[in-house]
């Protein structure tokens, strides 16, 4: 199983490899369809996943051979075991009464050449509650890397790394894409 994992990774990281290199002409040229569709299938469910403690909802947007690296932590989990954990988070904030929040920013958008791999770097802002509390406070803000497939139709989250970051509420709001429910 973490052999098909690493295999899956190294393979990833040829094509964002081999993509970044065969766009030595200059950048290439992402449609705005193609963005919109990622935020439909991923960002969006991503925030409500957070907003409505529904880890049905979260599991759903990645495949099920996730790499997520933890970078602050040194830490890398994949598959199942990964999206278990994950869901069982969600549902813990929910039994306990708390909720959860999250913003995105989207940074750089690279795609290959067959636009069904890409590969997105931002920053993201995490808001909580504990019980009793009545509304979210941010709790910190981080920097991501992901990369996200189709499969079978529907983008996919297949890599996802983060690191907190110190970035101040004007520095994540100033950014050109921002990605947060209303």
């Amino acid at each position: 199983k973490n052999q098909k994992s690493m295999r899956y990774l190294i393979l990833l990281v040829f094509f964002l490899v081999v993509g970044f290199t065969n766009g030595q002409n200059g950048p290439r040229t992402i449609s705005k369809e193609l963005l919109e569709s990622i935020k439909a299938e991923i960002w969006i469910p991503f925030m409500e996943s957070y907003a409505y403690l529904d880890s049905d909802k979260l599991k759903s947007i990645h495949s099920d051979e996730i790499v997520r690296i933890t970078l602050d932590q040194d830490n890398i989990q994949t598959g199942q075991d990964y999206l278990t954990n994950f869901g069982r988070y969600i549902d813990n904030m929910k039994q306990q009464g708390g909720g959860l929040g999250i913003a995105f920013v989207i940074l750089s958008t690279a795609v290959n050449e067959t636009q069904d791999i890409a590969y997105q770097t931002g920053y993201y802002r995490f808001s909580s509650k504990q019980k009793g509390e009545k509304d979210l406070s941010i709790r910190g803000y981080g920097e991501f890397n992901v990369a996200i497939k189709k499969e079978e139709g529907s983008w996919k989250l297949v890599l996802d790394s983060d690191k907190r970051v110190q970035l101040s509420h004007d520095e994540f709001n100033s950014q050109k894409i921002i990605y947060k429910l209303e």
